[in-house]
């Protein structure tokens, strides 16, 4: 059989352009957005957050994917903004873009299998003290849920996570670095109008610098495992308020 070098030279832009075709339906955003319907999603370029209680991107569907393809989400800073949020929602992934300024980067409320993933959060590092204080990650309510391989920088809070019917959670492999004005790299608390907090989380092997405290367990949030994770404080690295909590094999290191 013989070769043809010239026809091989004429498919490879044929062959290139199938890999980098895009998902048949596949849809683009360009621009901050809710996304109200079910399906697979991408972000097509870098936007910025309009006024200063918008959104950049809202999902209110069930069974959404969305891509932000390594775009950048901005917020005004001040303590204003959402990169992301979802709310009343299932089966839903957010994954691989970045987000910064925002007062809280990614919000999660009353929702149940979502995924947050290969997300770079920066804050603007602005004190604990000023109500309500920045946020990377905040889950309320949500249940049977994975926070992972994500990246959060000068929040005052790295990962909250609120209410008593917030539970199942797995909390993994996130790196987050604080600062000695910021309070919690991991917070786990009650909600607003709801006394008890989440409940059989796992929190493994995430990376947290910097802060107070590295993690805090509400004294109302009870059988949670927090194991496995690498800790450098400047005062507690993990304040445990409640005995059905296991922690084990974290590795607590006082920064001087």
């Amino acid at each position: 059989m013989q070769f043809d070098f010239a026809k091989s030279l004429f498919a490879l832009p044929l062959l290139a352009a199938c890999l980098v075709a895009q998902p048949s339906g596949l849809r683009s955003i360009a621009s901050p957005t809710t996304i109200d319907q079910p399906g697979a999603y991408i972000l097509t370029s870098d936007i910025f957050i309009p006024g200063s209680a918008g959104v950049g991107i809202a999902v209110t569907a069930s069974d959404v994917t969305l891509d932000l393809n390594g775009h950048t989400i901005t917020a005004p800073g001040n303590l204003t903004g959402a990169g992301i949020r979802i709310a009343n929602a299932q089966n839903v992934t957010v994954r691989n873009g970045n987000i910064v300024n925002a007062l809280m980067g990614a919000v999660v409320m009353n929702s149940v299998n979502v995924r947050l993933e290969g997300l770079s959060i920066r804050a603007t590092g602005l004190p604990a003290s000023a109500p309500p204080p920045e946020m990377g990650i905040m889950l309320v309510q949500t249940r049977n849920s994975v926070v992972a391989n994500n990246m959060i920088y000068n929040a005052a809070l790295g990962i909250f996570v609120r209410g008593g019917r917030s539970f199942g959670n797995r909390i993994e492999a996130n790196t987050i670095t604080g600062t000695s004005m910021g309070a919690f790299g991991i917070c786990y608390n009650p909600a607003d109008g709801d006394p008890q907090a989440p409940k059989g989380d796992l929190v493994t092997r995430n990376f947290i610098r910097g802060y107070p405290a590295a993690i805090q367990i509400s004294s109302r949030a009870d059988y949670n495992v927090i194991a496995g994770n690498t800790l450098l404080f400047t005062m507690e690295g993990l304040l445990n308020e409640n005995s059905t909590n296991v922690a084990k094999d974290n590795t607590l290191v006082k920064l001087q």
